[in-house]
């Protein structure tokens, strides 16, 4: 079984959502389906490598509203050991965003295509 569980924390380059008026429980509401979403799109693009099973690692990835990376997607600190010993398992993580990117449908849960999130996703198989 493969499991996905995004911890979500909103970096904002600029404020769009502010702008709209909307309170910090509506933006929080917005952030939260915006990293589902992007979780979503790199589940259903992440192939687990066979012998694989039972691993978790995290990716930390910073990306637009428009779907756009900013910068490249790095593994998380605090699983750079398990990293260390899982390269087959990292190759997979890391093809599965290339074969997702640009992220789509960002802009229809109200990010902007400038504004600027930040996401970590930690990959359980």
């Amino acid at each position: 079984m493969i499991r996905f569980v995004a911890l979500f924390v909103a970096l904002l380059m600029a404020s769009p959502a502010l702008a709209q008026g909307l309170s910090p429980a509506a933006i929080a509401k917005q952030n939260q389906a915006i990293a589902i979403r992007v979780q979503q799109q790199l589940m259903s693009c992440w192939i687990v490598p066979p012998g694989e099973e039972g691993k978790r690692l995290a990716l930390d990835i910073a990306f637009f509203g428009d779907g756009r990376l900013d910068g490249d997607a790095l593994l998380a600190l605090e699983t750079a050991k398990q990293a260390s010993k899982r390269g087959v398992l990292v190759e997979s993580i890391l093809a599965a965003v290339e074969r997702c990117v640009p992220f789509t449908g960002l802009e229809a849960l109200g990010a902007a295509a400038d504004e600027r999130f930040s996401v970590t996703i930690y990959f359980q198989s």
